[in-house]
C-alpha cells in the first residue's frame, strides 16, 4: 500500500478536532482580511531562514531524497529564497490549491451542481407509465455528511412527496440513475488499487451521495492473531459482498485495515489489522453511488406506498443490457449544490479527494465540453499556460493529488500562488486555506508560534511525500508566497512534519 496509515489518521483527527473546535462544520468560516493591503518591503534578514534550509538540506533524513523550496514576495513575484525550485516533485494534496484556484477562475464562485428528478412516459389515473430518472450533474455534496447539507432521508422524502404532488401512486417502470453527464470512466487512470476502494480513493460521477462513504463494521477476535467478522455497514449497501483477512490486532494499535474494490464492483477486499477491544468501524468508498441512490429513492416510494412495478438501475446498467430508456422527460424538481466558493472552502480546509476531482471534472465540462479526468487536466494546464506560467516540468494525473504521477515544481506552486493574488477570485481562494494552529489540516501545525493565525497554507501528505503551499506576512507585514516539498525522507511522519514546521516558523519571522 502506499499510503501510510499513521498519515492519514493523523489528517483525519485533524479535520475531526477542526469541526469540533473551530467552527460550524455548517458554515464556511468568514471571510479573511485582505493581505494585499499594507506595506511592501523588498529587503528581508534571511541568516537565520538560509541557515535553516541548509541544516535540513544536510539532514541525514534526506540522504536519498528531494527538498524543493521557493519563496517569493505574493504582490511583485519577486524571488526571495529557492532550493531545487525545478525539481518535478510529488506533492500530495497540495495539488488541491491548483485545482481549486483554476475551478474558481474558471466556474466563477457562484457556481453550483445540478440534480434534476425526471420522469418519463404519461400519467394515467395516478399511474406513471414511465420512469423516474435521477440525472446527475457531478454534484458531490448531495447528502454529504461534510458539509452537513440535507441528510439522505430528508432528500428523499422531499422527493417522494414531489413525485406524490404529481399525483403518481404507481410506477409502471424504472428508478433510474441518469449518469450520462459524465465519463463513466470514473478513477483517475494513475490511481492505485490499495487506494481504489477506500473513502478517500471514492471517484467523482455525475451522481455522489453521502459523500460516497459508508462505514464497515467489523468484530475483532478475542485473542490477538484471530480472524475478524463482517458485522454491518452503514448505510446499508445492497448486494455489497465482502472478501475479510482482517486479523486482530493488540489494544490500541488503531486502524491498519483496508478496503480495496474497483468502481461499480461490489466485491470488496478488506485486509490489515484492527485492535481487540469492541466492534471496530473503518471507512470505504460505495461502489455505485447513483445505483444506490436510485435504490434508496425506491425503498421511500415504498414506504410512501408508491409501488414500483420495474427495478432500480442506471443508464449505464440499461447500456450494458442493451435496453433503451427515453430521453424526452418532464422536470419534477432540481437540487441545487453550495455555491462553489463554499465546496472550495471545505475542498481546502479538510483535503476532500471528492470534491477536488469532481471540480476538475466540471472544469473540463465547461472548457472541453466533456466531464472526465483528462479533459479536466487539459483545462487546467492551458489555464496557467494563459497566466504567463511555464508548464515544463508540470504534470497533472488528477484534481487531488492523490495520484502519486503528479509531478509540479516549488517553483510552478510559489508562482502560481503570486498570479491568483492578481485575480478578482484571489480573497475567495485565500479564505479557504487552513489556517496555522487554528483550522483544517493545518490545525496541528504551528501553534502558540508565530505562524498561528498569519500562515495559511495547503499541506499535502502521502507516505514518503509531505509539503505545504501557501501564504504569509513577514514580521514587517509584507505578504509573501511560498511552497515547500520534501520526497523520499527516510524518517517518521511526525519528524518530518516537525522539520518542516520548525523551517516555515523561521520562514515568518524573516
Amino acid at each position: 500500500m502506499i499510503y501510510n496509515f499513521k498519515v492519514f489518521k493523523e489528517l483525519v483527527w485533524v479535520a475531526l478536532i477542526s469541526f469540533s473546535c473551530t467552527s460550524n462544520p455548517s458554515h464556511p468560516p468568514q471571510k479573511a482580511q485582505n493581505p494585499l493591503s499594507g506595506i511592501n518591503q523588498t529587503n528581508y534578514d534571511l541568516k537565520k531562514l538560509e541557515e535553516a534550509l541548509d541544516q535540513l538540506v544536510k539532514d541525514p533524513i534526506l540522504r536519498h531524497g528531494t527538498l524543493g523550496f521557493s519563496l517569493k514576495n505574493a504582490q511583485t513575484g519577486a524571488l526571495v529564497l529557492e532550493h531545487q525550485p525545478q525539481q518535478s516533485l510529488i506533492v500530495a494534496s497540495c495539488i488541491k490549491a491548483v485545482t481549486t484556484a483554476t475551478a474558481l477562475g474558471i466556474l466563477g464562485t457562484e457556481y453550483t451542481f445540478e440534480t434534476t428528478l425526471e420522469y418519463s412516459g404519461n400519467i394515467e389515473k395516478g399511474i406513471l407509465k414511465g420512469d423516474i430518472f435521477i440525472r446527475g450533474g457531478g454534484d458531490p455534496t448531495l447528502a454529504s455528511q461534510i458539509l452537513k447539507t440535507d441528510n439522505l432521508p430528508t432528500l428523499l422524502n422531499q422527493w417522494v412527496t414531489v413525485i406524490k404532488n404529481k399525483g403518481i401512486q404507481q410506477i409502471e417502470g424504472n428508478i433510474v440513475a441518469d449518469e450520462e453527464a459524465y465519463a463513466t470512466d470514473l478513477t483517475p487512470a494513475e490511481w492505485i488499487w490499495g487506494d481504489m476502494g477506500n473513502y478517500f480513493g471514492a471517484p467523482a460521477g455525475a451522481l455522489n451521495v453521502l459523500d460516497n462513504t459508508y462505514r464497515l463494521f467489523i468484530q475483532p477476535g478475542k485473542k490477538i492473531g484471530d480472524p475478524t467478522s463482517i458485522v454491518r455497514t452503514e448505510p446499508n449497501i445492497p448486494h455489497i459482498q465482502f472478501i475479510n483477512t482482517v486479523k486482530t490486532a493488540e489494544a490500541g494499535s488503531g486502524d491498519q485495515a483496508l478496503i480495496s474494490g474497483a468502481p461499480y464492483e461490489s466485491l470488496r477486499y478488506v485486509t490489515g489489522t484492527i485492535p481487540l477491544g469492541g466492534v471496530f468501524s473503518i471507512k470505504g468508498s460505495i461502489p455505485d453511488p447513483g445505483l444506490y441512490l436510485a435504490q434508496s429513492l425506491r425503498a421511500k416510494l415504498d414506504q410512501a406506498g408508491i409501488q414500483v412495478i420495474a427495478k432500480s438501475t442506471s443508464t449505464r446498467l440499461l447500456k450494458l443490457a442493451g435496453e433503451r430508456y427515453a430521453s424526452e422527460r418532464q422536470t419534477l424538481t432540481r437540487q441545487k449544490s453550495p455555491s462553489l466558493k463554499t465546496i472550495i472552502d471545505y475542498t481546502n480546509r479538510f483535503s476532500v479527494n471528492l470534491y477536488a476531482e469532481a471540480l476538475l471534472k466540471a472544469i473540463g465540462t465547461q472548457q472541453k465540453g466533456e466531464a472526465s479526468t483528462q479533459a479536466g487536466l487539459e483545462a487546467v494546464v492551458e489555464y496557467w499556460e494563459k497566466k504567463g506560467l511555464n508548464t515544463e516540468g508540470l504534470f497533472l494525473k488528477d484534481g487531488s493529488g492523490l495520484a502519486r504521477a503528479n509531478g509540479i515544481t516549488a517553483n510552478q506552486l510559489s508562482q502560481m500562488m503570486h498570479l491568483i493574488t492578481q485575480e478578482n477570485y484571489f480573497q475567495d481562494f485565500y479564505s479557504s486555506l487552513p489556517v496555522a494552529g487554528v483550522s483544517g489540516t493545518m490545525y496541528s501545525v504551528g501553534g502558540g508560534t508565530a505562524m498561528q493565525n498569519n500562515l495559511r497554507a495547503k499541506s499535502g501528505a502521502m507516505s514518503r511525500v509531505l509539503g505545504y503551499v501557501g501564504y504569509f506576512k513577514t514580521q514587517s507585514g509584507t505578504f509573501m508566497c511560498f511552497s515547500v516539498i520534501v520526497n523520499n525522507y527516510t524518517c517518521q511522519y511526525p519528524e518530518i512534519k516537525k522539520k518542516l514546521s520548525d523551517l516555515m516558523l523561521e520562514m515568518v519571522g524573516i
